[in-house]
């Protein structure tokens, strides 16, 4: 399944990706739907493991992201770059496609550009995201993924026009990273401004994210990739190659009642004593979510239990009519994580907060920005 032309927007409508670093992708694989599913392969190792998935799997998607918007800070010269073995490449037109034909060579779906972060408007950010889609547009070709890895300060009514109009202005399908330290949508303005380009941006994905996701899908995005660890699921500050340490990964499972993210060792506080929370996917076939451990096995397990839960989620907003509909069942989703977090801190007599993001998205949605209409027969404003 390649893209070229109109396909690719058929490959990015109403599909769930699955984020994931190239050693843990075969894990995930059986639990990933083929007909809207997907793998976003990282690390140094995604160009083979996406050449032996799509060898063994032709139907299902599976593309790569280089993730150099995590190494370099774009310039208006240079908005796309590499890291290689050699070292840092910085990527003029004729390296970019290059990039972008290799990507394709190794099976991938559709290519992805390796573009560089792009800083808020204030620290001269709106030159560098001009040039993204000025040297994007360059390329004559029908099978590509623009990345976009913005501070979240875009998404400020100061300046999220301006995103909005560079991204309608790209003749590719833009898949939009915000970055911030902590949750991004947990800052001002930032979940109203991220609706407001998802009705206004007609081939808009968001890309590394979380359960925004389904909010972003429910106002007009084409689609969305969701990351499996939590440094895949927003953007993050460019730091030199190795800048990081190594740490063991710890447990950590969707509570899709709650539409979050938890720490196992948080649910193990919380059910100390009371019987925990179950849940019937495929991985855990009713057994409790307390009881992943740190073991390896344990860790990928809860991986593999989160993609379910995330499919299960994204099989309901599937079978939704894109406006009213779409938006008023996302809303009963976040009606109900509101109860099932009094029912939980009932249960437990813990105390549980509802996260500010929950509490944003539960607020009516704003309309299109002004000049750029509706989308895909969205209504104005959607349900109060």
């Amino acid at each position: 399944m390649g893209a070229g032309g109109e396909e690719i927007d058929g490959l990015l409508r109403d599909r769930l990706l699955i984020m994931v670093n190239d050693r843990s992708a075969t894990h995930l694989l059986p639990y990933v739907p083929a007909r809207r599913g997907g793998l976003v392969l990282t690390g140094s190792a995604a160009p083979v493991r996406c050449r032996e998935i799509r060898n063994a799997l032709p139907e299902t998607v599976a593309v790569m992201d280089y993730a150099s918007h995590t190494r370099r800070v774009a310039t208006p010269a240079t908005p796309f770059g590499l890291e290689s073995e050699q070292g840092w490449r910085d990527l003029d037109l004729s390296g970019l496609e290059e990039n972008l034909d290799g990507q394709r060579i190794n099976g991938a779906s559709y290519a992805v550009t390796p573009t560089c972060f792009v800083p808020a408007d204030e620290a001269g950010g709106a030159s560098v995201l001009a040039a993204v889609t000025t040297q994007a547009n360059q390329l004559r070709r029908e099978d590509t993924v623009v990345v976009l890895p913005c501070s979240w300060r875009w998404l400020r009514r100061s300046s999220v026009s301006l995103l909005a109009e560079q991204i309608r202005a790209c003749r590719h399908p833009v898949a939009l990273i915000m970055q911030a330290d902590g949750d991004p949508l947990e800052r001002d303005q930032a979940v109203e401004g991220l609706r407001q380009v998802c009705r206004s941006c007609p081939r808009l994905v968001l890309w590394r994210t979380d359960l925004a996701a389904f909010d972003a899908m429910a106002h007009g995005a084409l689609g969305a990739a969701v990351g499996v660890s939590a440094v895949l699921r927003h953007g993050v500050v460019p730091r030199p190659k190795n800048g990081g340490g190594g740490r063991k990964p710890y447990p950590v499972a969707l509570v899709r009642r709650l539409l979050r993210y938890h720490r196992v060792a948080t649910l193990q506080d919380w059910f100390a004593h009371v019987p925990p929370w179950t849940c019937d996917c495929r991985v855990c076939e009713g057994a409790p979510l307390t009881r992943f451990t740190d073991r390896d096995t344990d860790v990928i397990a809860a991986m593999q239990h989160s993609v379910c839960e995330l499919y299960a989620l994204h099989e309901e907003l599937d079978a939704t009519l894109v406006g009213d509909e779409r938006i008023g069942w996302w809303r009963q989703q976040l009606a109900d994580s509101w109860e099932y977090h009094r029912l939980l801190a009932a249960q437990t007599g813990a105390e549980v907060s509802f996260p500010r993001v929950l509490q944003a998205w539960r607020r009516q949605s704003p309309v299109a920005l002004l000049g750029y209409g509706e989308r895909r027969g969205q209504d104005r404003s959607g349900p109060s």
